[in-house]
């Protein structure tokens, strides 16, 4: 059984829906989570909802409260995998990916594989367990400053499964009428909410898309699954 790359965010979202589970189950609420942990109630159930990130520091207050370590989100398939890995140069490996020609973002045609075939090199571990990755340079977007800036490159994951199971902390790319964009996405039955930086805490300013009649796969065209900062010139510190 081929077991998908354990990543930081695998890890937290396991813990939420750990969370999430003893809340349904009753063993704990919001409320009480929040006042036995420290954190403001309000900020714990953005974070259980998805809209707020969880931080580290947070992340290590909850397992200190739920007594666990690191270790206990690991399935025993994970840890065996892991342990029995031969290969300690894995992440170092390069593996060349598609570049497409023209720029991704709004009022920005759909960019394609140029004649070309230019490629760039990203670390193989991150293209093992991806479908088809393509490599995409971004135009600018405010609403998505400063973690997506203009041209930086970011490594496109086209699964099907991916483009239908989002990620709370995960970013998409998504077809708007005003052409593609880089989104978080959260879908609520028929209606699916595009999150940019600039509004992520306030719902009532989230753009949507009603789904009925629409192809899901033909709104999200790929996850982001890793991005390469463009380094400027005005960067670099004297």
């Amino acid at each position: 059984m081929e077991i998908a790359p354990l990543t930081f965010q695998r890890l937290q979202n396991r813990l939420l829906d750990l969370l999430r589970a003893r809340i349904a189950n009753g063993e704990c609420s919001e409320r009480s989570l929040a006042r036995l942990t420290g954190i403001s109630q309000p900020h714990m159930h953005n974070v259980l909802k998805g809209v707020r990130a969880l931080s580290p520091e947070f992340a290590d207050v909850i397992l200190g409260y739920l007594r666990l370590s690191p270790l206990d989100l690991l399935s025993r398939d994970e840890l065996t995998k892991h342990l029995a890995s031969t290969n300690p140069h894995r992440e170092s490996r390069l593996h060349p990916v598609p570049v497409l020609s023209g720029l991704l973002g709004l009022n920005q045609p759909i960019p394609r594989k140029g004649p070309q075939r230019e490629v760039h090199t990203v670390p193989l571990h991150l293209t093992e367990a991806a479908t088809e990755p393509l490599v995409a340079s971004l135009a600018a977007d405010p609403d998505m400053e400063p973690l997506f800036a203009d041209r930086d490159l970011v490594l496109l994951d086209q699964s099907e499964t991916a483009r239908t199971l989002f990620q709370r902390e995960g970013y998409y790319i998504v077809r708007t009428e005003e052409g593609p964009c880089v989104r978080a996405l959260f879908r609520e039955g028929d209606r699916l909410y595009l999150i940019t930086e600039k509004n992520r805490a306030d719902e009532s300013t989230w753009a949507f898309i009603d789904l009925p009649g629409r192809d899901l796969l033909d709104i999200v065209l790929a996850r982001v699954i890793w991005l390469n900062r463009r380094r400027r010139w005005e960067d670099h510190v004297a």
